[in-house]
């Protein structure tokens, strides 16, 4: 995720930061962090910029308010999440003609930052990575790139739409990094990526690589579901 801070008080952007970097820790989620003390340093580094997932944004800062700096952001881009972090209860109303999705009274609350991160993480927009150490390197692998998990002995082995990762973790805690969603345990020693799914038969699915996946049988309703629903919103 990338992710602006637009703060001119030092102690309330270390503290932003500090939350985001606790939640990326959390969640194995890879961050950028871009901090700008004025609206006009935001729009500046802004023209040779990738876009921003999310910004949180101060209202009073210098000539150019937090307020004026949305509206702006508004013209070009609908998506980014902007969330103001500031301490003028008076403005929370003014958020709504920006669509700014949180408003949040300094000093921001730890929890308050998690749950707007968590929204955006979780929105649909933002491509996700499964994150793990093997030895000295570590792999960032995308979620959608996962085509199912297999579990033997003490070891997991992830199969990819290119490679194939073996690492000690259990199915449960697997499935809890992933966060659930479209990654579903099918059988005991099996989660599949429903994105990856061609077909399913009443004892296996059939994965895009052309694998064979079991199924237990108490699984076969909401798998078919699962699947079911995919394929109509893609429509």
């Amino acid at each position: 995720m990338r992710i602006a801070i637009c703060e001119d008080e030092d102690k309330y952007a270390e503290q932003l930061i500090k939350y985001i970097n606790e939640w990326a820790k959390a969640k194995s989620v890879p961050v950028e962090i871009f901090v700008h003390i004025t609206a006009e340093k935001f729009l500046y580094d802004w023209e040779d910029s990738e876009d921003y997932d999310m910004i949180f944004l101060d209202i009073r800062m210098g000539s150019m308010t937090g307020m004026d700096l949305a509206k702006i952001i508004r013209r070009t881009n609908k998506e980014m999440a902007i969330v103001f972090a500031t301490s003028m209860a008076e403005y929370a109303i003014k958020g709504y003609s920006v669509d700014a999705m949180q408003y949040l009274l300094k000093p921001v609350r730890k929890e308050d930052c998690f749950d707007c991160l968590d929204k955006v993480y979780n929105s649909g927009r933002i491509q996700k990575y499964f994150l793990f150490e093997d030895w000295d390197k570590t792999f960032r692998i995308p979620h959608e790139d996962i085509i199912y998990i297999e579990k033997f002995a003490h070891n997991a082995n992830i199969v990819t739409s290119a490679d194939e990762y073996t690492l000690r973790k259990t199915i449960a805690q697997l499935l809890e990094t992933l966060g659930g969603g479209l990654f579903v345990q099918c059988h005991k020693s099996y989660i599949i990526n429903i994105r990856h799914m061609e077909s399913l038969s009443k004892t296996f699915a059939m994965m895009s690589n052309d694998s064979e996946v079991p199924i237990s049988k108490n699984m076969i309703k909401e798998i078919n579901e699962r699947f079911y629903k995919y394929n109509v919103n893609k429509v």
